[in-house]
């Protein structure tokens, strides 16, 4: 700063200092915000003043005053409406949706998070991308929504290690833990937030260090060790304090109430509640709704003003327009004026004239039909021309299928055909030895079932796409289901020496279709199968999850790859061969898509190199009365926050 006298240049450090100091203290990051505002307006830089705004705002938002918060956001995003530039874009629709999600809006807030996604994406801004995910994954943790929060988390990470953005790690692994917490997996928890402490210590972020601490007092709460979670809490409150942000005070206190109230010191708990209602009143208060609401008007009273000065300028060129064809008009008045004086002169050639424009007009009329049976003949024609379009694209597809049908009989069926035949070839002749017959036995039966299965696999791939779905979901035993599949593929599984176990509940019952999800679970059993070696185990689990029911299939063979785990359900078919060179189509997993979504499921694997692999996929309750609403008091839910990303 001392070394610059470019007023550009001061702008943007000055916006730099704001933004270092928002984990350190939000009054500085006002003061360096308001000084970058003043040199931005005086060098007349829209760029640098919307990035002053945003900056402001943001320690406004940190200390937890909504009012100014919101006002200093919607001025940076009035500017950069304007500028059009997608990541600046990104970050002031971040911002505005942290604003909400506070609120507890998650119905305003998610929207700004993913349109915020998309300007990044289209920006490749891959920090701001990595705020999004991370803030999407917030809204999703606030509802409860835990798994789902962490698959936003997981994807968030990644990108913040790649370009070592140390903050962004710092809040992923936070949330992370926050979310295990959720799961009441609090050992999974306390060593995210073990790694979260560390980088708080090195980065020095006192406001970071609020939120470990307070993640790790949950942590030993649940575990029932409240000696350590108090300690953990009151140095969180302490921090909290010097950094006096409402939002980190409010939570603090209601920890801090529920510790108390968990050790039987009411008193002490009477006492954070009562702070922890203060501050939330405080935050969550009527003015604060007003403010958010004025502003969003005035935002969109803006952009209807710009609609109505485009409608001005369009009316003006109208009424220019107006005025030629009055002058056209005028001057053809004249004209006719004229010509009716030479036709009283000239009142004799009058007849004449008359029968000519008479015939004038037969012809035009003539030309008016024939015009109008050529529109007829060009709709007609364009009418054939989108059903030709319609029937080529259905050939199209009908032709991809074929491709993909022929090429699966060619590559995939074809060679273990010829394999049977060569082994009932040569039993034929009479030259297998005796003890080896068994051994070849075996080889025909787990062949056929292969070449079975994979023809299974492939007619009702090709049917499905040939003729769609038709979902028929019943009540659905799943014990029995998977007890089905297991004595069916128990044969294979010998043969590889891995067992296979059902420990799903037997009163657990879902809503499916009974064919759809027999298959899903053969090729997922199957596919456990394929990559274990002897000695692994194939277990089947269910349970009830967020008013849907979680089946499980887990392995422990040689698991995969991310990269390979988001080819399984891309789009296309996947395949790769087992640990005894099984081959197969690459159609099974992505029926298992398409039936488990067809019946309002879902399906996702866990995996990694060495550790197994667990497909799991949601079915729907069987539908029943309305169970009663046991809520909680707010202060006591066990709900997490996120702590959300600034951009």
């Amino acid at each position: 700063m001392d070394r610059t006298e470019d007023v550009k240049r001061k702008v943007e450090l000055y916006c730099e200092l704001s933004k270092a100091h928002n984990s350190i203290n939000p009054k500085t990051t006002i003061s360096y915000g308001n000084k970058a505002v003043a040199l931005a307006k005086e060098a007349g830089d829209d760029k640098l003043l919307a990035q002053a705004y945003n900056e402001t705002g943001s320690g406004h938002y940190l200390l937890g005053d909504i009012d100014k918060a919101v006002q200093f956001y919607y001025k940076a995003l009035r500017i950069r409406e304007k500028l059009g530039d997608p990541s600046d874009l990104s970050a002031s629709y971040n911002n505005i949706g942290n604003v909400y999600a506070d609120q507890n809006n998650h119905k305003e807030a998610l929207p700004l998070y993913k349109k915020s996604l998309s300007l990044a994406t289209t920006a490749q801004d891959t920090l701001r991308i990595g705020s999004a995910l991370s803030n999407i994954g917030g809204v999703y943790l606030d509802q409860g929504k835990y798994d789902l929060a962490l698959v936003y988390y997981r994807e968030a990470l990644p990108i913040q290690e790649k370009l070592d953005d140390k903050q962004g790690i710092l809040i992923s692994l936070i949330n992370i833990g926050d979310a295990y917490n959720g799961k009441n997996d609090y050992q999974t928890a306390l060593s995210y937030f073990n790694k979260a402490h560390q980088i708080a210590n090195d980065l020095g972020s006192s406001h970071d260090e609020v939120y470990v601490l307070r993640g790790k007092a949950e942590s030993y709460l649940k575990a029932g060790k409240y000696e350590k979670a108090l300690d953990n809490a009151l140095a969180s409150m302490e921090l909290a304090k010097a950094y006096e942000g409402k939002y980190v005070l409010k939570e603090n206190a209601a920890i801090l109430d529920r510790i108390y109230t968990a050790m039987g010191n009411y008193e002490l708990a009477h006492y954070y509640l009562t702070l922890h209602t203060s501050y939330s009143d405080s935050l969550h208060n009527e003015r604060a709704a007003d403010r958010i609401a004025q502003e969003r008007v005035k935002y969109e009273t803006a952009q209807k003003d710009k609609e109505n000065l485009l409608l001005r300028a369009e009316q003006e060129l109208n009424l220019r327009k107006l005025e030629q064809r009055s002058i056209v008009q005028y001057f053809t008045v004249a004209l006719l004026l004229l010509v009716c004086a030479v036709a009283y002169v000239f009142f004799r050639g009058r007849q004449h004239q008359s029968r000519i424009n008479k015939l004038l007009t037969q012809k035009n009329e003539l030309i008016m039909h024939k015009n109008e049976a050529l529109n007829q003949h060009q709709k007609a024609l364009t009418e054939q021309a989108e059903q030709l379009n319609i029937q080529k694209e259905k050939l199209t597809q009908l032709n991809t299928i074929k491709d993909k049908l022929f090429s699966v009989i060619a590559h995939d069926l074809r060679g273990p055909l010829v394999a049977l035949k060569g082994l009932l070839h040569v039993m034929a002749m009479g030259k297998v030895p005796a003890d080896k017959q068994e051994g070849l036995f075996n080889s025909l039966v787990k062949g056929q079932q292969n070449v079975l299965w994979m023809l299974d696999n492939l007619f009702d791939w090709a049917r499905a796409q040939m003729e769609g779905f038709e979902v028929d979901p019943k009540p659905l035993p799943l014990r029995e289901l998977a007890d089905e599949n297991i004595r069916l593929l128990q044969p294979v599984a010998g043969s590889k020496e891995v067992a296979l176990n059902n420990t799903i509940d037997p009163s657990l019952v879902g809503s499916a279709d009974k064919e759809m999800i027999r298959l899903v679970l053969r090729n997922l059993i199957s596919n456990g199968i394929k990559f274990c070696k002897a000695g692994d185990t194939v277990t089947l689990s269910a349970r009830i999850h967020e008013n849907q029911v979680l089946v499980s299939v887990k392995d422990t063979g040689i698991g995969m790859t991310a990269e390979v785990q988001q080819k399984l359900f891309g789009g296309g078919s996947y395949s790769s061969r087992g640990t005894a060179n099984e081959k197969g189509s690459g159609l099974g997993l992505a029926l298992c898509k398409d039936f488990v979504e067809h019946n309002g499921g879902s399906i996702w694997v866990e995996s990694a190199p060495g550790m197994g692999s667990t497909f799991m996929f949601t079915l729907p309750c069987p539908a029943k009365p309305d169970e009663e609403d046991n809520t909680t008091p707010q202060h006591l839910s066990q709900k997490e926050t996120a702590q959300l990303e600034l951009a």
